[in-house]
């Protein structure tokens, strides 16, 4: 992987993260503001679907970056890319 393409996935995992941050600080003003149930458990799950998002981009850049340092044959790159897309969904 070349260092402009990792230095973008870099810029865009920060990204994904201040949106986390900005997520949790929102869920905290709902608690201590004693909003509805409901628009805690909708929030709390919007983060929980965040957090999924960031632990794949995690594995998927750990995949691409350490294990795939040498050339693989199209087949294996084929499986990792439907491997990676099972945990998209």
């Amino acid at each position: 992987m070349n260092v402009l393409h990792k230095a973008e996935r870099h810029k865009k995992t920060l990204h994904h993260i201040n949106r986390i941050e900005g997520q949790i600080k929102v869920l905290k003003k709902y608690i201590e503001e004693g909003k509805s149930c409901q628009k805690i458990a909708q929030l709390t799950a919007s983060i929980t679907q965040s957090f999924s998002a960031l632990q794949i981009r995690t594995l998927e850049g750990f995949i691409r970056n350490q294990l795939l340092e040498e050339e693989i044959n199209e087949e294996k790159r084929s499986q990792l890319e439907s491997l990676l897309k099972l945990y998209k969904k």
